[in-house]
């Protein structure tokens, strides 16, 4: 400062230049719905304490309703104590402060809890401050009041510092945490959380290259989130009981067994059955699920951003939910077994004879790859015809598999057990019969069960889906139209690109909002949708470039 005092005078101004750091478009919006959805959402930023606090008013993180507790080295007392330039006592003076000012604040803090008509709480601190909260003897105190707060601001912090705030929530709070951030400065932040995002903006490629998803704009992150996010979480439950469920209600149907058998380790199904029921049978269409399934369209996903509190609260995978789908496949174990094998007793085949053990294990086993498959359809919010794909083609390749194997036998096989069996089962009513009553027997359960369910305890994606359910028939009403009047210029002309097909969005080469495209493909199909200024000036460079010279 002396230097640049002696230098920086008696100097002619001949102009300035600046950089225009604005929002994205979109964002306040999207931290908006965000926290409808129930997600805390904190800001970790480099600017000083005023322009942080604009910020946050321009994101809606922040409004005067709320009641903000600001904790700043910017104060009267704290710079008289930096005029003295002891470093030593500045770090004892300052510590005391801080720790002065979180315990005010966490003792005030209650006293808004308890009418529910009080203010929304605010946490701001400035990166020196945070220096001394970060310590092992106030960290405590920071998280307790942070976690308390709607909203965190953390102002004037340096790389390092955004990740210890990260890892003290992560680690001392066990919650799941998301750091989002486009530059170099962000990457350790972005590191240290559960799931990082990076946003492929004009400070370079570093933080996409240090995250676990890339994306284009900060607005984005709410169909990452609402939308992705909320379906990926869904699919993976529905995945993980479904294979917990068919593979307890197949290995259950052997344990019976070895009551009738004294343990004696006698096997019920062929070793080739039991290695292809989770290869072949049963494995396309659980994948088929994990990829397609859609509880409620995306529109809905972002309209009711409290839905994804379900995922928050776990109710799709708890001990609940395990313990009913346990249930189940007890259940249905015992009228695969019991069913057929007490049915068998009194049948014959077409020549007289009593049905033996390879001939109740496999009609046993057809009722288990039929019912399990046709118990998937029944978990499923939205079926398209590659589920009827799946669940018909994995039942009809168990026939074709069972045809070939008992059909066959050759010198190398141990024994001829399976030998003609499904051919004497099929010449036999017995063999029709229970196909059709065992899976309806063992589903009849499920079915009752899901039914009252979603008629007295619906889940809210439920109740949506009951709400929304003639939308289909009503886009084109007079009252849509009237809807779509009252749409800022943004909203229309994301409206209008959201109706267009969906298949001409795959020639554009841009993974989400395809730039000066989309009033192209809009004309092709008789839309309107207004270009962005910068569109047309990038279109209009873009030919001058290519002129030849």
């Amino acid at each position: 400062m002396q230097v640049a005092e002696l230098i920086e005078k008696e100097l002619i101004l001949i102009g300035a230049t600046a950089i225009e750091d604005k929002l994205q478009e979109g964002v306040p919006n999207c931290i908006q719905t965000l926290s409808r959805a129930g997600i805390k959402i904190w800001v970790l930023t480099g600017d000083k304490i005023e322009t942080a606090i604009n910020i946050a008013y321009a994101c809606n993180l922040l409004n005067n309703e709320m009641k903000q507790f600001i904790i700043s080295s910017e104060t009267d007392a704290i710079r008289e104590v930096e005029e003295r330039g002891d470093q030593t006592e500045i770090a004892r003076f300052m510590k005391e402060e801080v720790k002065k000012q979180l315990k005010q604040f966490l003792d005030e803090a209650p006293q808004y809890f308890c009418s529910p008509s009080g203010p929304k709480l605010a946490l701001v601190i400035d990166g020196k401050c945070l220096m001394y909260a970060l310590e092992p003897s106030l960290r405590i105190m920071l998280l307790t009041l942070s976690l308390n707060c709607s909203s965190v601001v953390c102002c004037r912090v340096s790389p390092l510092q955004k990740a210890q705030v990260t890892s003290l929530v992560k680690k001392g709070a066990r919650k799941i945490t998301l750091s989002i951030g486009d530059g170099a400065n962000d990457v350790s932040m972005i590191q240290a959380a559960h799931i990082g995002i990076g946003i492929s903006g004009l400070e370079g490629m570093q933080a996409v290259m240090a995250s676990d998803f890339a994306i284009a704009q900060f607005r984005f992150l709410e169909d990452l989130l609402l939308v992705h996010g909320r379906w990926s979480y869904i699919r993976l439950c529905k995945v993980v009981m479904y294979f917990f469920y068919k593979n307890l209600a197949f290995t259950l149907t052997q344990f019976w067994f070895t009551f009738g058998t004294g343990f004696s380790g006698q096997r019920f199904y062929d070793d080739w059955f039991q290695s292809l029921y989770n290869v072949i049978f049963t494995a396309l269409p659980v994948v088929i699920v994990g990829l397609f399934d859609q509880d409620i369209s995306s529109s809905l996903s972002k309209k009711y951003p409290e839905l994804y509190k379900e995922g928050v609260r776990n109710m799709f995978f708890n001990r609940r939910i395990v313990a009913i789908w346990a249930c189940f496949a007890v259940y249905q174990s015992l009228v695969f077994f019991y069913f057929v094998s007490l049915s068998s007793s009194t049948s014959r085949d077409s020549d007289g004879k009593m049905f033996g053990l390879w001939d109740v294990s496999t009609m046993a086993f057809t009722c288990v790859v039929v019912t399990v498959n046709l118990r998937l359809l029944m978990m499923c919010n939205s079926i398209t015809r590659w589920h009827y794909i799946s669940v018909g083609g994995s039942i009809i390749v168990w026939f074709v598999f069972i045809f070939v194997y008992s059909g066959i036998m050759t010198r190398f096989d141990r024994n001829d057990n399976m030998f003609w069996v499904i051919y004497v089962l099929m010449s036999t009513s017995y063999f029709y019969v229970t196909l059709l009553l065992v899976p309806v027997a063992a589903l009849l359960g499920d079915f009752l069960y899901l039914g009252v369910q979603r008629w007295f305890f619906p889940y809210d994606y439920q109740i949506v889906q009951e709400s929304h359910k003639d939308d289909a028939d009503s886009i084109n009403t007079p009252d849509s139209q009237e809807t779509k009047e009252h749409l800022t210029p943004d909203e229309a002309r994301s409206n209008a690109i959201s109706q267009l097909p969906k298949e001409v969005s795959k020639h554009s080469g841009f993974a989400f909002d395809s730039p000066g495209y989309e009033s192209f493909f809009a004309t092709q199909f008789g839309k309107y949708v207004p270009p962005k200024a910068w569109d047309v000036a990038r279109r209009a460079s873009m030919k001058s470039k290519s002129k030849p010279k």
